[in-house]
């Protein structure tokens, strides 16, 4: 199992309202805690994470800061 690195978190509110806007952008979905090579790609790759809690709903959002 890999280790989940220290995310930077982002505003949930404002990637929802990006993502209900039609705003272009490559989301993942996580489970709380869950982390694996898929997600690191797509976190190092600059993509969005969005963090679920048991009942799937949105709880936090990460982006990799820009380089």
């Amino acid at each position: 199992m890999m280790k989940r690195p220290i995310l930077n978190e982002v505003s949930l509110s404002d990637t929802m309202d990006a993502l209900v806007n039609g705003v272009p952008s490559v989301i993942f979905t996580m489970s709380q805690g869950q982390w694996d090579t898929l997600l690191q790609l797509a976190y190092d790759e600059g993509h969005t994470l969005i963090e679920l809690n048991e009942n799937e709903a949105p709880m936090k959002a990460y982006r990799r800061k820009p380089q």
